[in-house]
């Protein structure tokens, strides 16, 4: 099965996809965990990380949502550092824990 892939791009066979269970499709889905706030998913208020620019990327809510939300993935590495125009990057690793 396949999912759409954000933000909505389209090639030649229509609207972009991704493959379920590709390293990009985790990806994608972990970032919308980190570019989601709590509480503005009613079918699940927990999942999501509070906005970075405001308090810093919650490391421990990151991970506890990768945990929780996407338990196929293991967290390898993050890391966040602030530009000088005050934006906020958060990049992270991960391994597929059935693919080790």
């Amino acid at each position: 099965m396949d999912s759409i892939k954000f933000p909505i791009k389209f090639d030649s066979t229509g609207v972009s996809k991704l493959t379920d269970g590709s390293d990009e499709y985790y990806s994608q889905l972990l970032t919308i965990a980190v570019l989601t706030e709590p509480q503005t998913l009613p079918f699940s208020p927990k999942f999501g990380v509070y906005d970075q620019s405001f308090r810093g990327l919650d490391k421990g809510l990151f991970l506890l949502n990768a945990a929780r939300f996407v338990p196929e993935v293991q967290i390898t590495d993050l890391n966040t550092n602030l530009d000088i125009d005050g934006t906020v990057n958060a990049t992270f690793s991960f391994i597929v824990k059935d693919r080790r």
